[in-house]
């Protein structure tokens, strides 16, 4: 019975997430970096300023963070990206 009534909630959640797929809406928070300060981060490391320096001079553009400092973990995150990214090219 119990095993039923889970494979019925499971269903119905999957329903619920392809509907909001559908409707546009992904689930998660925000993005911290859109694309200029992606740009921006990379510009800055290939000009050999520090991962910390390029955290300060980041501002979280929108969500609850916004006008705050991503931290370096983030920074380091999507600058890391970018050599996997630019590597296989």
């Amino acid at each position: 019975m119990a095993e039923s009534e889970r494979e019925y909630i499971r269903e119905k959640s999957l329903e619920g997430q392809a509907s909001a797929r559908e409707r546009g809406r992904h689930g998660g928070r925000p993005k911290v970096f859109d694309d200029d300060m992606i740009a921006y981060a990379r510009s800055l490391r290939t000009r050999g300023v520090a991962v910390a320096d390029i955290a300060r001079k980041l501002v979280i553009p929108i969500g609850k963070n916004k006008g705050q400092h991503p931290s370096v973990a983030s920074v380091y995150r999507v600058l890391a990206d970018g050599d996997i990214g630019q590597a296989g090219h």
